[in-house]
């Protein structure tokens, strides 16, 4: 009997039920709309701000009160087995560490209008590891992914440009003591495999596998820094910072603040936009669900002093009235969740350039909103239910 009058009462009033319908409808809509932009664009936001390259540098613990790197300001490589339990324990993170090192190049001597030799600084790494922390380094001629060969190099734009070199031509590096000493017989030729454009001071440098810069330098087993590139907000930036400094207590950890705290801020500015904007809708979605609700209890006055003449309790009419709105929040939730999703996918292509997939998970939240404001805002025209007497009402006063 209970549902049969829920079903009667939404069935017979049918416009109002519509209008409640709507409403909820609406701000479930928009609701679901800025959940699925909060989310696609914040995983838009954090690719781009990876694009920026490491947020944390494990570098020596005496090379920040140093002018720069000597043999007992680098680490050895064995110190930092720890990091490997770190990036198993934290999914998405990524490192490779790096060894700098000054040396002296020499494009091809038959080209009289090259410099006979110039100093540059030479970076040794896992090349692939690099292009991963730095996405947004493009690379001219063999797109290169893996690790450099052994006899082959990367040449950052700048320092191409200046020595006309091009991928595929040879590049012969000497230690500065031997190049100083006169000694320019000793070298080691390296083919160009890549031209690197960064953007950055990497766009005068040369790029060489870490084992081979080792083995040059005689600096084997020892690294200048290791770069690292947590995924996270802020906060969670920051934990993953004081855990690396007591797995790593012989070496200074340094977050770059300028990407961790840029890329909080702005997330935290869009997250405090979204709440304040879908909280300011659900407040004004619940005042029309209110007055609709007032407006359908008055309109059932008599039904409800009926009701109340055949014995009908005050409890049972007000679960009836909340339970009607209950399915209104759950029906209309549902509709606004699909046109929500379909609306945030359209903005987020046309405004962000970012392609949404539907996100399930928003799906019972806007349900468990849109049901919890109908039942909330039928309290209020509940409550009149318990002041309508049917002696008064049946007299048609």
């Amino acid at each position: 009997m209970f549902w049969r009058l829920w079903w009667r009462a939404l069935s017979v009033k049918r416009s109002q039920a519509a209008l409640a319908l709507g409403s909820l409808m609406v701000g479930a809509a928009i609701t679901s709309m800025l959940l699925s932009l909060y989310g696609g664009v914040s995983r838009k936001m954090t690719e781009d701000f990876r694009s920026y390259g490491a947020n944390v540098v494990i570098a020596p613990a005496s090379a920040a009160e140093s002018g720069g790197p000597d043999d007992n300001q680098m680490m050895q490589e064995s110190a930092l087995q720890p990091l490997a339990k770190f990036v198993r324990e934290t999914p998405g993170t990524s490192f490779t560490p790096v060894l700098y090192g000054l040396i002296r190049v020499s494009p091809d001597p038959a080209d009289p209008r090259l410099p006979e030799f110039t100093n540059v600084v030479a970076a040794g790494a896992d090349f692939g590891a690099l292009q991963r922390l730095n996405p947004g380094w493009h690379q001219e001629g063999e797109a290169i992914s893996a690790d450099l060969p052994p006899a082959e190099c990367a040449v950052g734009s700048s320092l191409a440009a200046r020595l006309h070199l091009r991928p595929g031509a040879l590049l012969q590096l000497h230690r500065v003591a031997e190049a100083e000493a006169a000694n320019l017989s000793r070298f080691t030729s390296y083919r160009i495999a890549t031209i690197l454009t960064t953007g950055a001071s990497e766009d005068d440098q040369v790029f060489l596998p870490l084992n081979s810069l080792q083995e040059f330098l005689g600096l084997s087993g020892k690294v200048t820094l290791v770069e690292l590139s947590i995924p996270g907000d802020t906060r969670e930036v920051e934990s993953a910072f004081h855990r690396l400094t007591v797995l790593l207590p012989g070496v200074e950890v340094r977050p770059i603040r300028q990407i961790v705290y840029s890329e909080g801020r702005v997330l935290g500015t869009i997250r405090w936009l979204l709440l304040s904007l879908t909280g300011l809708i659900l407040v004004i979605i619940a005042v029309c669900v209110m007055a609709t609700m007032t407006a359908i209890v008055l309109e059932r006055r008599k039904d409800i002093g009926v009701m109340k003449a055949l014995g009908a309790a005050d409890a049972l009419l007000m679960r009836l009235f909340m339970t009607e709105g209950a399915g209104l929040g759950l029906v209309g939730g549902i509709l606004g969740y699909t046109v929500g999703a379909l609306l945030a996918r359209n903005l987020a292509l046309r405004l962000f350039g970012v392609t949404l997939s539907l996100s399930m998970w928003t799906l019972p939240v806007v349900c468990a909103l849109t049901v919890a404001l109908a039942v909330i805002a039928a309290q209020v025209p509940v409550r009149i239910v318990r002041s309508i007497q049917p002696t008064v009402v049946l007299k048609g006063e």
